[in-house]
């Protein structure tokens, strides 16, 4: 576990089947952080799944919801936070989360995404029309937002150890810590 310095937090963003949530609790464990994962506090919120709240309240009333959770996470410093794919593809969840912790972009391939993201039917906007159509068409629009990350890693080919291991190896050197 690190531990000299004051650990500021992190904000992980990248698209759906990317490693946020996975990479998420490792960083959270070789930090000795609060681990949040957004879309499962929106969950919660609503009592139900985020495919559920997709179909009884529309994609709008969700990214509303999605700003709350933001804004609660938010509210505590030092956490290790994994936002939902789309929350920094908007400008002003952008700029929050961007003021609260250094924002790492966790980048996979439109082959991995695919990959990794087989078999998961929970993912509303996944639902209908050819999956890589639509990954595609989603990442050309959400890119911009995320290459306004501090840093970038790749995640294609890696364990989910060997990507915490070079966010820690980057948030350590960012921040001046030691340990």
């Amino acid at each position: 576990m690190k531990s000299a310095g004051t650990f500021r937090g992190v904000v992980l963003v990248g698209f759906m089947g990317s490693g946020k949530s996975s990479v998420g609790r490792e960083l959270a464990r070789r930090f000795g952080a609060p681990f949040v994962d957004v879309d499962e506090r929106i969950e919660a919120a609503a009592g139900c799944r985020i495919r559920d709240l997709f179909s009884r309240e529309g994609e709008p009333a969700f990214r509303e919801r999605e700003k709350t959770a933001l804004r609660d996470a938010l509210s505590v410093k030092g956490r290790v936070i994994a936002t939902g794919g789309g929350a920094f593809a908007d400008g002003e969840n952008r700029a929050l989360l961007r003021s609260y912790a250094p924002v790492v972009y966790l980048e996979a391939a439109v082959e991995t995404l695919l990959e990794r993201l087989a078999g998961d039917l929970g993912r509303p906007l996944l639902r209908g029309g050819e999956r890589e159509e639509v990954v595609r068409a989603l990442l050309s629009r959400r890119v911009p937002g995320y290459r306004a990350a501090d840093v970038t890693v790749r995640t294609d080919g890696r364990t989910v150890e060997e990507v915490a291991g070079q966010v820690a190896d980057w948030i350590d050197r960012t921040e001046g810590r030691t340990g």
